[in-house]
């Protein structure tokens, strides 16, 4: 039997009040915001790096199925090279285009834009102009060109705008990506020979080729050597590279196919 005082304690007992019950106090709410912020600023950059690193992938596929679409009109055309033909202020030549020439060996509009590429003037037009748009992520490299290389503007029959006359096809850059921004960015070539003048400070390569390139389409700081992009050779590869494992000099260099074919990096 239970005593008075027993009895007494019971019948004045306060029922204990579960922690479930009563939910989260302010500094303990506070703290899990805290945690949470704290998780988010961790997996964020993460999956931001996962998401670039899956279009830098694309974007070595678009490349590589360029490439393999001129190796088709290459064979096609007795060797011989499509050409560039759209304009960075000038006249263009579309029928001479190889945006247009390779369509008959690519889906060339579902590899022409680059996942990589931010440029707005795909909607907006090019400074200057009203009817100037991006046309291409990609561009081509002149040396490579019957109508826009150094050779072609002394004696046209001593471009290298064939197979035969590119000694290193591993070597030599074909495709590259256009700069984002200004004239060069609605044009499909760029002119290396440009790149360099008179005794060039050894980091002027890569500030005057940023004009033409997006030197930084995978990472880095565009107008340095560091600047990495990705570059579609001749023979069909395609390579993640530094500018200056790309161009270091006129006598160094993978785009002029005579210097390329004595010098590797």
């Amino acid at each position: 039997m239970k005593s008075i005082l027993d009895t007494g304690l019971e019948g004045n007992s306060v029922p204990a009040v579960s922690r479930a019950g009563r939910g989260f106090t302010l500094v303990e709410l506070m703290l899990v915001i805290v945690i949470l912020s704290l998780l988010l600023s961790l997996l964020i950059p993460s999956f931001n790096s996962i998401s670039h690193r899956s279009r830098v992938v694309e974007d070595v596929s678009n490349l590589r199925s360029l490439q393999t679409a001129h190796y088709k009109y290459a064979i096609e055309s007795k060797g011989m090279f499509a050409d560039a033909g759209l304009s960075h202020g000038g006249l263009a030549n579309e029928k001479i285009a190889w945006l247009n020439t390779l369509g008959k060996y690519v889906d060339i509009d579902g590899v022409i834009r680059s996942p990589l590429d931010e440029s707005l003037h795909w909607d907006v037009p090019i400074a200057g102009t009203s009817d100037r748009f991006r046309r291409t992520s990609y561009g081509w490299n002149n040396y490579l060109s019957r109508t826009k290389s150094p050779q072609a503007a002394i004696d046209p029959k001593s471009a290298a705008d064939r197979l035969s006359r590119v000694s290193s096809p591993g070597n030599t850059v074909h495709f590259l990506h256009m700069v984002a921004t200004g004239d060069f960015a609605g044009s499909d070539h760029v002119h290396v020979e440009n790149w360099w003048i008179g005794d060039s400070h050894p980091g002027a390569p890569a500030i005057l080729a940023a004009n033409h390139v997006q030197t930084n389409i995978v990472s880095g700081d565009a107008k340095t050597s560091h600047a990495k992009a990705n570059y579609g050779f001749v023979d069909g590869s395609v390579r993640t590279l530094n500018f200056s494992e790309v161009f270091l000099r006129p006598d160094q260099n993978r785009f002029d196919p005579e210097v390329a074919g004595q010098h590797a990096f």
